[in-house]
């Protein structure tokens, strides 16, 4: 049996995804950053080199080892990002001025800019804009002609080399899934990534066309959609029915809807998932100044908080963990704006009475373990699973105690690192409830660090070690 939590990290249920780089590199950062609450360390295929990713993730699996508890590991995809090209002269563009947009072209002509990608004219539709860097210039497309595409300024901005390049209401002519995620996605199976994050995902053919490359090379990675368009979340339904978590990816969302249009859709896309019984991470510069600053600013502690209030299951560090000056007072600073968020007195009581749809078995099973673990004020409730399932039922419930699951398979104990108020514990398969109970106590005792007298609610089935065989609760208190 491995595993070890304290009081103090059993009382925040909100997990921590960090993005790993050159500032979490040195000796003792990663161990600071376990001790500073990271549950899930995030590697960026967008940046760095294979080797620095494998490495990477080496580190991370080392470190989980001497913190004596399972950490997750995501590689997060690139997806097929547009880009200027390299040899792009850096101007400004004023509103009204006309730009031509094209696959090709000539170097510091003044009217055109290149973007690298071949057929870029058939990507356009009449309802597009083109939206450079992080939003701005935008453009208005009005019409296309022998792979010219003519557009018109419509916010003032600046165009330079390599800068990112997002079309809104594009045709479907992206792939899913580039030949650089293709090699990505085989690094990832070669380190048993326990996720796998999905850029710029459409709808949830996407989500399925990963799962079948995934299922090819025998990897049971768990795949997180980012919602990063106007078309993925139109279609979110569909994409929460395939994909195993969300990611509300505020950066390139916000460049192609619009700021204003932020904030409703990550409220309406944690409420959708939570309800779905899928994990839900918030990203993208939520303590952005602490990149440089040693404490967040106000604003920002107010949207890390909104988003744990809210319901979300993670909250994400990216430069500011990756590239920033204060990595370890980062994740720190999450965890603790986290916890006091989690204070808000109907944070779970939505999840305990909410009429889940399409109610399973373990649903049925779990919802009735959390009211009794809250009638009777227990200090933990103690999952063992064998897939997870039971584990994420559970965590659906919102309940106020922590879950400590049992996990039969080290893999799967990885993969509930995301679940809200999850905390996995790899164990050994036990023969009898006899057994079941006494490994119970013993891992609430030593393992979630309660004490003698303290209540535990602990859930089983007639076979254990069996997938979806939880059918039954009992009540104990520890000696």
């Amino acid at each position: 049996m491995t595993g070890r939590f304290t009081r103090s990290t059993l009382e925040r249920r909100t997990k921590i995804v960090a993005t790993l780089g050159p500032a979490t590199d040195a000796p003792g950062v990663l161990d600071a950053l376990i001790a500073a609450g990271l549950d899930c360390a995030r590697l960026n295929c967008s940046h760095g080199t294979a080797e620095d990713l494998s490495r990477r993730a080496e580190a991370v699996r080392t470190a989980a080892a001497r913190a004596g508890r399972p950490l997750g590991v995501m590689f997060d995809l690139q997806g097929p990002k547009l880009r200027l090209a390299a040899d792009t002269v850096e101007r400004s563009l004023r509103s009204g001025d006309r730009l031509v947009l094209s696959e090709h072209g000539r170097p510091g002509a003044a009217d055109r800019a290149v973007v690298d990608f071949k057929g870029f004219s058939r990507l356009v539709t009449d309802r597009s804009e083109i939206v450079i860097g992080d939003g701005v210039p935008r453009l208005a497309v009005e019409h296309t002609s022998n792979g010219d595409v003519h557009a018109r300024v419509i916010a003032d901005g600046r165009i330079a080399p390599s800068k990112g390049v997002n079309v809104t209401f594009a045709q479907p002519e992206l792939p899913a899934i580039t030949e650089k995620d293709v090699a990505d996605i085989a690094l990832a199976v070669e380190h048993d990534a326990d996720f796998v994050a999905q850029s710029f995902v459409r709808h949830g053919a996407d989500v399925e066309d990963l799962r079948w490359r995934l299922n090819e090379l025998g990897s049971r990675a768990r795949i997180i959609a980012k919602l990063e368009s106007v078309e993925g979340y139109d279609n979110l339904d569909s994409i929460l029915a395939a994909a195993d978590g969300v990611m509300v990816a505020r950066g390139d969302y916000g460049v192609t809807a619009g700021l204003a249009g932020i904030p409703l859709m990550q409220k309406d896309v944690i409420a959708r998932a939570a309800a779905a019984g899928k994990a839900v991470i918030t990203a993208t510069q939520m303590l952005e100044s602490m990149i440089v600053a040693s404490e967040p600013t106000r604003a920002e502690v107010t949207d890390v908080a909104n988003a744990v209030i809210d319901g979300t299951s993670a909250v994400m560090l990216s430069a500011e963990s990756s590239v920033g000056q204060h990595p370890v007072r980062a994740v720190a600073a999450m965890a603790t704006i986290a916890h006091a968020a989690e204070a808000y007195p109907d944070l779970g009581q939505r999840s305990r009475s909410a009429k889940i749809e399409a109610c399973t078995s373990d649903d049925a099973v779990m919802h009735a373990a959390v009211q009794l673990a809250d009638e009777l004020r227990a200090a933990a409730i103690v999952v063992p699973t064998a897939s997870g399932a039971s584990a994420r039922a559970c965590s659906r419930y919102r309940p106020r105690q922590p879950i400590v699951a049992l996990a039969h398979d080290a893999a799967v104990a990885e993969q509930l690192t995301l679940e809200w108020g999850v905390y996995p514990v790899a164990a050994e398969i036990e023969s009898s409830l006899d057994d079941l109970v006494e490994v119970a106590l013993d891992l609430a005792r030593d393992f979630a660090g309660l004490r003698s007298g303290d209540r535990i609610v602990v859930t089983h089935g007639r076979q254990p070690g069996a997938s979806g065989s939880t059918n039954a609760i009992i009540d104990l208190v520890l000696p």
